[in-house]
């Protein structure tokens, strides 16, 4: 073998131990695919911006609570998988980072259909069909879901929205009592909501029910606590990370800047929220949903 075609096999070996094994096996993240998807998934938030900025679509609660369906459907897709119902390679599909990009083309096109719709004026705003297509996506998948698994565990899901959405309300009240207007802010709560349901999906699926962590950060910490109620102290550092970031630092980077300059930032400030509530959301509603059909 010549030395090139020995660099050609060390990468391929590389690319299959990191990337593609992980994929058809399923066994989770590694500290190389996990920096990996890190990266792409912020260029991708770069590149999405940038395009509904060029839209002219307002990253706002009324976009994001459209958006919202694509995420359940999308994470409870995942499920899917998880109970067997689709043979590789196609099941490939559905395995994280895939999933991410399949889910994202789905949305975009749904969107894109949506906007037509509104160029065209069939409808008043794209929001209308947008949120609708989404629910249809939900009741598809739902359909897959309950015609191939049974319910074990209906309890799991409600356990999970009242232990993380009650710490996000008990902390907002907390927060307004003392007078802080950005930990009492709605979406700042609801980044803490979405991220306190994948800690108590987590929580429950190890402790109660002998599952494992697959992410790289988290089986570390867990691994060293013994117990993976380290997951609630480590989402509430995540939390303080992206409110100290996005509405401390980056309002007073932006302070001197002019109402038009604002604005745009205020977008990307949105959407970057929005991102990081999705993933706290869709791991804590996978976790959920197959704790539910018992898989």
């Amino acid at each position: 073998m010549s030395f090139i075609d020995s660099i050609v096999a060390s990468i391929i070996a590389f690319i299959h131990k990191y990337y593609i094994d992980p994929i058809i096996t399923d066994s989770g993240y590694n500290i190389v695919n996990t920096v990996t998807w890190a990266v792409i998934l912020g260029l991708a938030v770069y590149l999405l911006i940038y395009a509904l900025q060029k839209m002219e679509i307002k990253i706002d609660a009324k976009f994001m609570m459209a958006t919202l369906p694509f995420v359940i459907a999308g994470a409870s897709l995942r499920v899917v998988a998880d109970m067997g119902a689709i043979s590789p390679p196609y099941s490939y599909i559905l395995i994280t980072p895939n999933i991410y990009f399949f889910v994202f083309l789905v949305t975009a096109a749904c969107l894109g259909a949506s906007l037509l719709l509104q160029k065209y004026n069939a409808v008043k705003s794209f929001h209308q069909p947008y949120v609708l297509m989404g629910c249809l996506f939900i009741a598809a998948v739902y359909l897959v879901l309950f015609s191939v698994g049974t319910v074990a565990n209906w309890w799991v899901p409600f356990a999970v929205a009242v232990i993380g959405i009650g710490i996000a309300v008990v902390f907002g009240l907390i927060a307004k009592k003392a007078g802080s207007k950005i930990f009492s802010d709605k979406m700042n709560l609801t980044i803490l909501a979405a991220h306190m349901i994948d800690a108590a999906s987590t929580v429950i699926g190890m402790e109660i029910f002998g599952y494992y962590e697959k992410h790289v950060v988290p089986a570390y910490l867990i691994d060293l606590t013994g117990t993976a109620l380290v997951m609630f102290p480590l989402k509430f550092i995540i939390f303080f990370l992206v409110v100290w970031a996005l509405d401390i630092m980056l309002e007073k980077a932006t302070a001197d800047e002019n109402d038009k300059e604002k604005e745009q930032m205020g977008q990307i400030k949105n959407a970057i929220k929005f991102v990081v509530i999705i993933l706290g959301l869709a791991p804590g509603i996978r976790n959920s949903i197959r704790l539910f059909f018992g898989i």
